[in-house]
């Protein structure tokens, strides 16, 4: 699949000050651009939360939790019912808060809703955070508070619970909407070359690093990797004009995985598609 040409990184601004600084620093230490690097990638950004998102808070229980997995504070929401339960997994830069028009249909239609600020996230506490360790979390929920008869993922979110699924979570049911990454590769060049840096050196150098921190390489995590082994029942919507993440992450899913539905939507890009009215009652319907 051609990830290369569009990947998602490549959509994030950085300071000026940012890209001085590691060039400046890849004359005196390789070593110390690399680290440096690895803090920026996994430090996600708090964005102001619209008004639009507001009733969500209104509506939702709220608890701060200490989860096991990572020890750090996570902010879970819950809205109590006597439905299936559904679990709601938002993507990098992120909150749970993006999915109230979805969670608020279901809600009216007696779904137990519970959604979880990933680590760094949303109300959750401050923290660096990555993807081994975001599973460890989605795996945490999925097991310690399901049963869940669907799991609703966006973008990074939708990574994640796919590699707790192939880790031994379970659900019966997946929607991945505008899924992040098929191949990790292309989205670690894409980081590197806002830079100015030698994508494939310090992307071979990052990967190095974060496999020496978490026992596992993070193109073990790609979805390429184990796509095709997952049985779950899974609805994947995708935007044709998503410039985050291109349409073709969802196609070569779909393609993978033996179980999928795939439906391609227009002019919603890559958050719009999460309060779209006909993409709520499609998860809906599909649930």
């Amino acid at each position: 699949m051609d990830q290369e040409k569009d990947p998602l990184a490549t959509h994030y601004k950085l300071p000026l000050f940012l890209t001085l600084f590691a060039k400046t620093l890849n004359f005196i230490s390789k070593g110390l651009t690399t680290r440096f690097l690895w803090k920026i990638f996994c430090s996600p950004i708090k964005f102001k939360v619209p008004p639009r998102e507001a009733e969500f808070y209104n509506k939702t229980e709220q608890e701060k939790i200490q989860a096991k997995s990572v020890s750090k504070k996570i902010m879970v929401y819950r809205i109590p019912n006597d439905g299936p339960k559904v679990l709601f997994v938002h993507g990098w830069n992120g909150r749970s808060s993006q999915f109230y028009r979805i969670i608020e249909l279901l809600s009216d239609n007696g779904y137990d809703i519970t959604a979880v600020d990933l680590p760094g996230h949303g109300r959750s506490s401050r923290s660096n955070t990555n993807l081994p360790e975001i599973v460890d979390l989605v795996s945490e929920m999925m097991k310690s508070r399901g049963p869940y008869h669907g799991v609703v993922c966006h973008s990074f979110g939708g990574v994640a619970a796919l590699n707790s699924l192939r880790h031994g979570a379970g659900c019966e049911k997946l929607v991945l909407i505008s899924t992040g990454m098929y191949e990790v590769k292309p989205t670690f060049k894409g980081f590197v070359g806002l830079f100015g840096l030698d994508a494939e050196y310090y992307t071979h150098r990052l990967f190095e690093l974060a496999e020496s921190i978490h026992g596992v390489s993070p193109g073990d995590l790609g979805l390429d990797r184990f796509s095709a082994q997952i049985e779950t029942e899974t609805l994947i919507v995708h935007c044709e004009d998503d410039k985050e993440a291109v349409k073709e992450i969802a196609i070569a899913l779909h393609e993978d995985m033996k179980n999928s539905t795939l439906h391609l939507t227009e002019g919603l890009k890559h958050r719009r598609i999460l309060r779209d009215e006909k993409v709520a009652e499609m998860v809906l319907n599909f649930l």
